[in-house]
């Protein structure tokens, strides 16, 4: 493992290494998310390594990419990065779009026959609506042609943000027209071609929403228009007509802890994040262990980060203790983040229930699996025998979107077996031990046993090992009965009740999210137990129409920085 000198303690004052003062960016400085980062903020805290520079480069290039990676892992970091980037260069115009609220259109699919048409139409205004922000970022006047357009686009996208259905008389725009005007004000204002960088894309629990977004995203793709899209891994469905690899290139957007640089990755993000005196506060082996524990995604690291810190609260000594507690707490967010599939995808809500029985079954193997081999000979990897069942497939690519195993790649072994491996969370390992280094281990050992990896060790096994013989019998979609005499229905795409013959109608996925208790959010239980007793906030809803904050504000140990990530837990459970 490549070593970074560590700045914590006395050293960085001895360096004179430059941070930004935290107090002058106030509660920014653990904001972890890069669409709410200003430009100087995202520039100076986030770390550019070798690999994400080549990742910038191709989102800047001619062609069409789909940068695909789990929540916190990075991509709208690089997608802004491109951005501004090529904005500074005044050649290209770059478009970036935030798609994450999508999933608020979903409700149109269940009253509205022309719903596709309407989101087809949302789809191309945001576009619109960000070539207006591009100029204004670029410090270049709109014209009246451009601006006209904003203007219409703005509005149509208020009146659907505020539930009501747009009137698409006379205010519609053609995908061919749009492409048209694209290259209009791009070459009108010397700019040699366009960029589009969709964040936010996948459109991940809406199948209906993802083909129709792949299709226009398709078709946007020109010798002087190239699109980009972040994506999830697991999830995405692509349209029939789109093929990665023939259409676009697919881009991983994700650290590899078992990668070499790791550690001097993340704590040069850390070194760049805070102030000499937080730095001090710091053991390096305390960092290295929320590294790890982090599986490679920024924002969980930064969480950790500010909960050992206290960031927010009081701020007690960082000790061994609080880091436990924090990595307990990203665990929890995990298996929450992976359990809310089944209210924001209910049809495979059994899929979830078995997923995780088998998140936990993965676990306890490796565990039984490391008990007799030395620390430097663990195992944090796991491969199915292929081919595996169909039903164990879309088990993994759930757990995959909520980034509890990573895809690694397929690989030969004897008796002319193939394999499918799978990295598996590192939060998840500690919390059980599954490494199996004692009951009272030295952090360094820990660390040894995690950034000593041998690719090629690995445990082989099988769904029905780890679920049972009858495990598909319980992969079955989840789908609503018939609201008129409930039958149950034949199929996800029967319109009509076969016994009855009543149209069948879906409740709204996004309606039922609104309505969640704040319990199902990804919080400390006594947070949310003082939002209970001290606010009105009982559901999400109730969060997402707290203007500035003020009612989470009036809850002792909840001031801006806690308040920005509570809105943020919900506006996240509501979106992609």
């Amino acid at each position: 493992m490549t070593k970074l000198t560590w700045q914590g303690k006395d050293n960085q004052k001895e360096q004179g290494m430059k941070t930004i003062d935290n107090n002058s960016f106030s509660d920014h400085i653990f904001e972890e998310r890069a669409e709410n980062l200003s430009k100087q903020e995202l520039m100076t805290w986030s770390v550019e390594t070798a690999q994400d520079r080549k990742i910038i480069k191709k989102l800047q290039s001619p062609g069409t990419k789909l940068l695909s990676g789990p929540r916190g892992s990075g991509k709208s970091t690089l997608l802004r990065k491109a951005y501004f980037s090529l904005l500074d260069s005044g050649k290209i115009l770059p478009v970036y779009v935030n798609y994450s609220q999508s999933l608020a259109l979903e409700p149109l699919f269940h009253n509205h026959a022309n719903a596709l048409q309407i989101f087809r139409q949302w789809v191309l205004f945001k576009i619109v609506v960000g070539i207006g922000d591009a100029f204004d970022d670029a410090g270049k006047a709109r014209h009246e042609g451009l601006d006209k357009y904003v203007q219409l686009a703005t509005h149509f996208i208020g009146q659907l943000e505020q539930g009501y259905e747009p009137n698409l008389e006379n205010n519609t725009i053609a995908l061919s027209t749009l492409k048209t005007l694209i290259d209009g004000w791009a070459f009108g204002n010397g700019f040699q071609r366009s960029v589009l960088l969709f964040d936010d894309a996948a459109h991940a629990f809406s199948s209906l929403q993802q083909r129709e977004f792949f299709e226009i995203f398709r078709s946007l793709k020109s010798r002087t228009i190239s699109p980009k899209a972040a994506v999830y891994p697991g999830l995405t469905s692509y349209s029939p007509n789109f093929h990665i690899g023939h259409d676009a290139e697919l881009i991983e957007a994700w650290y590899k802890p078992e990668e070499e640089n790791y550690l001097g990755t993340m704590k040069e993000l850390l070194q760049k994040r805070l102030s000499s005196d937080k730095m001090a506060l710091l053991d390096e082996k305390l960092v290295e262990y929320l590294a790890l524990a982090a599986f490679g995604l920024p924002r969980s690291f930064l969480t950790m980060i500010s909960q050992l810190l206290g960031i927010g609260e009081e701020s007690p000594k960082p000790s061994r203790n609080l880091a436990r507690q924090a990595v307990l707490q990203n665990g929890s967010f995990l298996r929450g983040l992976f359990q809310s599939l089944s209210k924001k995808l209910p049809r495979y809500s059994h899929f979830v229930d078995v997923g995780g029985q088998l998140e936990v079954a993965i676990v306890k193997e490796l565990k039984n699996y490391n008990k007799s081999r030395d620390n430097k000979q663990k195992t944090v990897i796991v491969g199915f025998v292929e081919p595996i069942e169909s039903e164990l497939g879309k088990i993994l690519a759930l757990l995959e979107y909520a980034g509890i195993v990573r895809f690694m790649d397929s690989v030969n072994g004897d008796q002319n077996k193939s394999y499918r491996r799978y990295l598996v969370h590192y939060t998840l390992l500690i919390q059980k031990n599954a490494l199996h280094l004692g009951s009272s281990y030295p952090l360094s050992t820990l660390i040894m046993a995690l950034t000593n990896q041998e690719l090629q060790n690995f445990r082989t096994t099988r769904g029905q090992r780890l679920l049972g013989d009858n495990f598909q019998e319980k992969c079955t979609l989840n789908l609503a009965p018939c609201q008129n005499c409930g039958a149950p229905r034949g199929s996800e795409e029967a319109k009509f009740c076969f016994e009855c013959g009543k149209p069948l109608s879906d409740v709204s996925v996004y309606d039922e999210l609104l309505k969640a208790p704040i319990d199902q959010l990804p919080l400390p239980e006594k947070k949310v137990k003082a939002l209970k007793q001290k606010t009105s906030i009982k559901v999400v809803q109730d969060i997402l129409l707290d203007e500035e904050n003020k009612q989470l504000m009036q809850v002792k140990g909840i001031g801006p920085i806690w308040a920005s990530r509570i809105r943020n837990a919900a506006e996240e459970f509501v979106s992609v």
